[in-house]
């Protein structure tokens, strides 16, 4: 007896609904044994290989290198053999198996994935018929379904309304073809070959589109508001100059500027529980632990906010060596889900690139971000006299759902006091022989 088991798109994190076939490792036909590497895929956070979830024949390979599937979305078949109800195993599968189509891929699925196939999601709350979840909205738009056949989807959910369950199973009956490029310039619709006409197209990659998704969807839950506060950090350049060089050897990682707000952040965030929190439905949730992502620009102009796990229990020095080791591991592709899960609070450097300041925006389901921009020295007055010092600009964006000015304005002052009055003791660096007096 053969039974037909779907491969899905796993959930790679939080905030991840969608990846893209990089390649698949088997061929339509292969015999596959379980745990065996059927195919490589890419996220916004991270490269993986996914592994057979059974031993069988492959059939069907539903989705192409370069083309994108949505979370629990069928990307492929296995025939495995089952008992029959005498309890006989039959001979394996063979020249029988479903062939390919031209274009490489088999016929749309014929059913959906199991529910106990299909990683766990956080459901969202319930909303009315005319109104779609942002999880169903996001993953209609990267399936590129117009609002009339988003319409059309029977609604399994209260009031009739679609469900992710609904979409995903919508989607794996969806006949494949090629996607249609649309786009709207006033009230003319364009075809492909009028893009064309009008420039180079490039298609989004799987994470551009992610983030693109994720950052309109933050604007949209969201109420931004942003703080910015100036920093003198005169003392803390001449610190750093004088002992970079020595901690770079000590402890094998460059004393940054950004590693030191990653520190100061940490400490801080301990006395601000509303700010180190989530958003889950109508709940505010206080975490318990302090982890901080830091965003990263990679290569190819995206960006991956690799995560510094309980960065408030850690010393100056495991979280520079820890900031070093995951930004290396994601310019080279190779962070894990564990690099980039579990995330509380968000520092966005965007002064690496010479802006001053910026505003950046919430790295949802969190509910503020902290952005540094370039140090730069200016003219400023003190003690009635004009003098040149380091500045440094952070702005501070933060949920004025959960967050108000006046917790936002103490909570920048906080980092600004913390920063001002760092020393190598409040570093925990034991002194090192270039320090001196400020």
């Amino acid at each position: 007896m053969i039974k037909r088991v779907p491969i899905v798109m796993p959930q790679m994190g939080q905030s991840v609904a969608e990846g893209t076939v990089i390649a698949w490792k088997k061929n339509v036909g292969d015999r596959i044994e379980a745990d065996d590497i059927l195919l490589e895929i890419e996220t916004d956070k991270t490269n993986a290989e996914i592994e057979s979830p059974a031993a069988g024949v492959l059939a069907a390979c539903l989705k192409q290198a370069g083309e994108r599937a949505a979370t629990g979305e069928v990307i492929g078949l296995l025939e495995v053999e089952a008992p029959d109800e005498l309890g006989r195993t039959p001979a394996p599968p063979g020249a029988d198996a479903p062939a390919a189509s031209a274009a490489g891929r088999a016929p749309a699925v014929a059913e959906p994935p199991r529910a106990d196939r299909r990683l766990p999601n956080s459901e969202l709350p319930e909303i009315n018929r005319d109104q779609f979840s942002p999880y169903v909205m996001r993953l209609a738009m990267l399936n590129d379904l117009s609002m009339q056949e988003l319409n059309s989807i029977p609604g399994t959910g209260r009031g009739g309304r679609v469900t992710k369950s609904d979409l995903l199973h919508y989607l794996s009956r969806r006949p494949i073809g090629a996607a249609s490029v649309r786009a709207e310039i006033g009230k003319a619709e364009l075809t492909p070959r009028d893009l064309e006409s009008l420039g180079r197209v490039l298609p989004m990659n799987s994470i551009r589109r992610t983030i693109a998704d994720h950052l309109v969807q933050s604007i949209h839950t969201s109420a931004h508001v942003t703080m910015v506060h100036v920093v003198d950090v005169t003392h803390l350049v001449g610190l750093r100059d004088r002992i970079k060089k020595e901690f770079e050897a000590r402890f094998r990682a460059k004393l940054t500027y950004t590693g030191i707000m990653l520190f100061v952040t940490s400490r801080v965030l301990r006395d601000f529980p509303t700010i180190n929190a989530s958003v889950v439905g109508t709940n505010l949730v206080l975490r318990r632990d302090v982890n901080i992502g830091c965003a990263v620009a990679l290569p190819d102009e995206s960006l991956v906010v690799p995560v510094v796990q309980h960065a408030d229990r850690k010393s100056f020095p495991e979280i520079t060596q820890d900031l070093i080791r995951l930004i290396a591991l994601a310019r080279q592709r190779e962070l894990t889900r564990v690099d980039v899960e579990s995330g509380t609070f968000t520092i966005s450097n965007f002064g690496a690139f010479g802006s001053i300041i910026g505003t950046p925006i919430i790295n949802q389901p969190q509910v503020a971000i902290l952005g540094m921009g370039a140090v730069v020295k200016a003219p400023v007055v003190v003690n009635g006299q004009i003098v040149i010092r380091d500045q440094l600009y952070l702005s501070f964006t933060f949920d004025h759902r959960v967050i108000d000015g006046a917790m936002g304005g103490r909570f920048l002052d906080a980092i600004r006091h913390a920063t001002e009055a760092l020393t190598e003791e409040t570093l925990n660096l034991q002194p090192l022989q270039g320090a001196g007096g400020n």
